[in-house]
């Protein structure tokens, strides 16, 4: 509001200088039907009722009131562009023109607060400190951030939330080599250009997303601890092949051999190999299961030879009483 209040302060002290003449008012011309061209007036200051659909402003209702700013002579460029004001019902809007252009650039709406100081941009009515609305099917961003000259590596835009708390958390867009890929990080505290703050979240362009790690190789990494209610993973296959008539089921004589000299079960990954490459949680799953699964045939076929000894033992017995 006080950009609009200095603006008519302005052009109020202008009058009084125009032609060594003082005027205490200005009067409106009615030119509803003429869509004048940029070079309409020179040396001058004038105010013209318009149809809105002669000038094609945008706003609200059928009519508007042009202020129109030519600063200098009308037959070159020499005094660079002429300025126009348009008001109506749905608000001010700006556009400009050189006096020997073909025709006046594009309207530009100037935004005002109301009287909550909240903005609305593309709505007249905002109950919000700011409100965006903008039909989905229209092809440009809502909200567009970002720098056509970015650097690879360096930060290209930022948006950063303040509040105790929360002291300048926020995002920032990081473009690779290429320019059209790069990361998206979240951060919290530090300063507020977000460039070297601590990274909570890393959301890089190939689809993949890091919790604690800026440079995510999965679609998920995590660099800390994951508490769940549940965690299911999909499998290829099961460890049942065990109990199946064609397995081959190694003899506890080949399994001490192959703990003796590797110092771990077959098919199980060392300690050396877990620390450097994890695990993967289905596989190593299946493996222990196939573990428990050869160790069930081993007791089961231990039973059946403990069951002949008794068988036996008892055979024996019977022939020496």
């Amino acid at each position: 509001m006080r950009k609009i209040t200095f603006l008519f302060a302005f052009t109020a002290l202008l009058l009084t200088k125009v032609s060594g003449q003082v005027s205490s008012s200005l009067s409106i011309i009615d030119t509803r039907y003429n869509n004048d061209l940029p070079n309409f007036s020179a040396y001058n200051i004038r105010a013209d009722f318009k149809l809105r659909t002669t000038i094609g402003v945008p706003g609200d209702g059928s009519y508007s009131t042009n202020l129109t700013i030519s600063p200098w002579e009308n037959v070159g460029n020499s005094g660079d562009k002429n300025h126009q004001l348009s008001f109506n019902n749905g608000g001010v809007f700006y556009r400009n023109a050189n006096p020997l252009d073909a025709q006046w650039g594009g309207w530009k709406q100037i935004l005002m607060t109301d009287e909550n100081g909240n903005i609305g941009i593309g709505s007249t009515y905002s109950t919000s400190s700011l409100t965006i609305r903008k039909t989905a099917g229209e092809k440009d961003s809502h909200i567009y951030f970002g720098d056509g000259l970015a650097v690879s590596g360096q930060p290209s835009s930022r948006l950063c939330f303040g509040g105790f708390g929360i002291q300048n958390a926020g995002f920032v867009w990081v473009p690779n080599n290429s320019l059209d890929q790069g990361k998206l990080l979240l951060s919290f505290g530090g300063s507020d250009n977000g460039a070297n703050n601590p990274v909570k979240m890393t959301f890089q362009s190939d689809g993949n997303v890091g919790i604690g790690i800026t440079n995510p190789k999965n679609e998920l990494d995590v660099n800390g601890t994951i508490h769940s209610k549940e965690v299911k993973v999909d499998m290829n296959g099961w460890s049942d092949f065990v109990f199946k008539k064609e397995y081959n089921l190694p003899t506890l004589t080949e399994v001490e051999k192959h703990i003796t000299e590797k110092g771990h079960l077959e098919n199980i990954p060392s300690e050396e190999e877990v620390l450097k490459k994890g695990i993967n949680l289905g596989d190593m799953n299946a493996k222990l299961l196939q573990k428990i699964e050869e160790l069930t045939l081993y007791l089961l076929k231990q039973d059946k030879s403990i069951e002949d000894l008794k068988i036996e033992v008892n055979n024996l017995k019977k022939q020496y009483k």
